[in-house]
Protein backbone atom coordinates (compact mmCIF):
# COMPACT_ATOMS: atom_id res chain seq x y z
CA UNK A 1 0.00 0.00 0.00
CA UNK A 2 1.25 3.27 -0.73
CA UNK A 3 -0.60 7.09 -0.66
CA UNK A 4 -3.64 6.63 -2.87
CA UNK A 5 -3.28 2.63 -3.89
CA UNK A 6 -3.29 -0.89 -2.60
CA UNK A 7 -1.43 -3.51 -5.06
CA UNK A 8 -1.97 -7.19 -4.16
CA UNK A 9 -1.19 -10.23 -6.13
CA UNK A 10 -3.48 -12.75 -7.54
CA UNK A 11 -2.38 -16.43 -8.43
CA UNK A 12 -3.23 -19.43 -9.67
CA UNK A 13 -4.07 -21.98 -7.02
CA UNK A 14 -4.18 -19.62 -4.31
CA UNK A 15 -6.94 -17.46 -5.50
CA UNK A 16 -10.27 -19.03 -6.79
CA UNK A 17 -11.11 -18.48 -10.86
CA UNK A 18 -7.12 -16.85 -11.45
CA UNK A 19 -5.38 -18.78 -14.14
CA UNK A 20 -1.90 -16.83 -14.00
CA UNK A 21 -0.04 -14.81 -11.35
CA UNK A 22 -0.73 -11.34 -11.45
CA UNK A 23 -0.01 -8.46 -9.55
CA UNK A 24 -3.06 -5.95 -9.41
CA UNK A 25 -3.50 -1.95 -8.72
CA UNK A 26 -6.56 -0.66 -7.33
CA UNK A 27 -6.36 3.56 -6.69
CA UNK A 28 -8.47 5.42 -4.02
CA UNK A 29 -9.34 9.22 -5.07
CA UNK A 30 -11.40 11.83 -4.88
CA UNK A 31 -12.88 11.94 -8.68
CA UNK A 32 -13.34 8.34 -8.86
CA UNK A 33 -13.11 6.63 -5.11
CA UNK A 34 -12.84 2.78 -5.64
CA UNK A 35 -11.38 1.68 -9.03
CA UNK A 36 -9.11 -0.90 -10.56
CA UNK A 37 -6.54 0.98 -12.15
CA UNK A 38 -4.79 -2.16 -13.77
CA UNK A 39 -3.29 -5.75 -13.60
CA UNK A 40 0.40 -6.86 -14.69
CA UNK A 41 0.96 -10.13 -15.54
CA UNK A 42 4.03 -11.83 -13.69
CA UNK A 43 6.16 -15.44 -14.60
CA UNK A 44 4.48 -17.41 -11.70
CA UNK A 45 6.91 -17.65 -8.37
CA UNK A 46 6.42 -17.09 -4.85
CA UNK A 47 6.35 -13.60 -3.55
CA UNK A 48 9.19 -12.87 -1.06
CA UNK A 49 8.73 -8.85 -1.28
CA UNK A 50 5.60 -6.36 -2.08
CA UNK A 51 7.13 -2.25 -1.90
CA UNK A 52 4.68 0.30 -2.94
CA UNK A 53 6.37 3.75 -3.73
CA UNK A 54 4.25 6.99 -4.98
CA UNK A 55 5.53 6.16 -8.24
CA UNK A 56 5.97 2.36 -8.65
CA UNK A 57 5.72 -1.16 -7.60
CA UNK A 58 8.51 -3.88 -6.85
CA UNK A 59 7.42 -7.02 -6.42
CA UNK A 60 9.93 -9.88 -6.00
CA UNK A 61 10.52 -13.59 -4.95
CA UNK A 62 11.96 -17.06 -5.61
CA UNK A 63 10.92 -18.95 -9.23
CA UNK A 64 13.73 -21.14 -9.71
CA UNK A 65 16.05 -18.13 -9.34
CA UNK A 66 15.41 -14.87 -7.51
CA UNK A 67 13.00 -12.84 -9.88
CA UNK A 68 11.83 -9.38 -9.74
CA UNK A 69 9.64 -6.98 -11.51
CA UNK A 70 9.16 -3.50 -11.12
CA UNK A 71 5.71 -1.69 -11.95
CA UNK A 72 5.89 2.09 -12.43
CA UNK A 73 3.19 4.40 -13.28
CA UNK A 74 2.85 6.68 -16.36
CA UNK A 75 1.78 9.95 -15.58
CA UNK A 76 -1.81 8.90 -17.63
CA UNK A 77 -2.19 6.06 -14.74
CA UNK A 78 -1.44 3.04 -17.08
CA UNK A 79 0.71 0.34 -15.42
CA UNK A 80 4.16 -0.69 -17.36
CA UNK A 81 6.00 -3.63 -16.30
CA UNK A 82 9.79 -3.82 -16.26
CA UNK A 83 10.86 -7.26 -15.82
CA UNK A 84 11.08 -9.99 -15.29
CA UNK A 85 14.85 -9.59 -14.13
CA UNK A 86 16.24 -12.71 -13.05
CA UNK A 87 19.24 -13.00 -10.90
CA UNK A 88 21.11 -16.42 -10.70
CA UNK A 89 24.11 -15.73 -8.61
CA UNK A 90 21.89 -14.85 -5.72
CA UNK A 91 20.84 -17.98 -3.60
CA UNK A 92 17.17 -18.51 -2.05
CA UNK A 93 18.50 -17.95 1.48
CA UNK A 94 19.71 -14.94 0.56
CA UNK A 95 16.59 -13.59 -1.76
CA UNK A 96 14.06 -14.01 1.69
CA UNK A 97 16.53 -11.69 3.71
CA UNK A 98 16.08 -8.14 2.94
CA UNK A 99 12.88 -6.15 2.03
CA UNK A 100 9.39 -5.70 3.85
CA UNK A 101 7.23 -8.75 3.36
CA UNK A 102 4.00 -8.35 1.66
CA UNK A 103 1.08 -7.84 3.83
CA UNK A 104 -1.76 -10.69 3.92
CA UNK A 105 -5.00 -9.40 2.44
CA UNK A 106 -6.88 -11.67 4.71
CA UNK A 107 -5.47 -15.41 4.19
CA UNK A 108 -5.79 -16.96 7.89
CA UNK A 109 -5.92 -13.57 9.78
CA UNK A 110 -8.69 -13.36 12.38
CA UNK A 111 -10.67 -10.33 12.67
CA UNK A 112 -7.48 -7.79 12.77
CA UNK A 113 -8.41 -3.82 13.03
CA UNK A 114 -8.78 -1.75 9.41
CA UNK A 115 -6.08 -0.57 7.48
CA UNK A 116 -6.10 3.39 6.80
CA UNK A 117 -5.25 3.95 3.00
CA UNK A 118 -3.99 7.46 2.69
CA UNK A 119 -5.64 9.28 -0.41
CA UNK A 120 -6.05 12.73 -1.37
CA UNK A 121 -9.62 12.67 -1.10
CA UNK A 122 -10.24 15.14 1.68
CA UNK A 123 -14.09 14.03 1.95
CA UNK A 124 -14.17 10.08 2.27
CA UNK A 125 -11.98 7.94 4.66
CA UNK A 126 -10.55 4.35 3.20
CA UNK A 127 -9.92 1.29 4.92
CA UNK A 128 -8.93 -2.42 4.04
CA UNK A 129 -11.26 -4.46 6.01
CA UNK A 130 -10.00 -8.25 6.26
CA UNK A 131 -12.21 -10.28 7.69
CA UNK A 132 -12.14 -14.49 8.26
CA UNK A 133 -14.81 -16.00 9.96
CA UNK A 134 -15.97 -19.84 11.10
CA UNK A 135 -18.86 -21.80 11.61
CA UNK A 136 -20.71 -25.48 12.24
CA UNK A 137 -23.20 -25.97 9.15
CA UNK A 138 -26.41 -27.53 10.60
CA UNK A 139 -24.46 -30.38 8.90
CA UNK A 140 -22.09 -30.37 10.99
CA UNK A 141 -19.11 -29.27 8.46
CA UNK A 142 -17.10 -26.41 9.23
CA UNK A 143 -17.56 -23.76 7.17
CA UNK A 144 -14.61 -20.74 6.91
CA UNK A 145 -15.18 -17.72 5.54
CA UNK A 146 -12.09 -14.81 4.04
CA UNK A 147 -13.31 -11.87 2.99
CA UNK A 148 -11.13 -8.51 2.19
CA UNK A 149 -12.50 -5.53 1.02
CA UNK A 150 -11.68 -1.67 0.49
CA UNK A 151 -14.30 0.85 1.41
CA UNK A 152 -14.51 4.10 0.99
CA UNK A 153 -16.09 5.80 4.13
CA UNK A 154 -17.93 9.17 3.88
CA UNK A 155 -17.31 11.64 7.07
CA UNK A 156 -20.11 10.49 9.03
CA UNK A 157 -18.44 7.25 9.14
CA UNK A 158 -20.92 5.45 6.75
CA UNK A 159 -19.76 3.15 3.95
CA UNK A 160 -20.57 4.69 0.68
CA UNK A 161 -18.55 2.18 -2.00
CA UNK A 162 -16.87 -1.08 -1.22
CA UNK A 163 -14.51 -3.53 -3.54
CA UNK A 164 -14.13 -6.89 -2.41
CA UNK A 165 -10.55 -7.77 -3.33
CA UNK A 166 -10.41 -11.54 -2.24
CA UNK A 167 -13.29 -13.84 -1.14
CA UNK A 168 -12.90 -17.42 -0.56
CA UNK A 169 -15.15 -20.33 1.27
CA UNK A 170 -13.68 -23.43 2.34
CA UNK A 171 -15.69 -26.16 3.75
CA UNK A 172 -14.40 -28.98 5.99
CA UNK A 173 -15.51 -32.43 6.83
CA UNK A 174 -16.97 -33.21 10.74
CA UNK A 175 -14.34 -35.07 12.24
Amino acid sequence: MSKGYVAYELRHGITEGVVEHKLRVVRVGPDRGIYIAGEAALLDFEVYHLTCSPDHIEISGWRKVLTKYVIEFSPSGKLKTVGPTEYPDVPWSDAAKDGPEPQSLGLFIPNPDPLLIESLDPEHGYQLLRNSSQEKSKEGWNERHTKSELVRLDRKGNVCQRLVLYERRDIEPRD
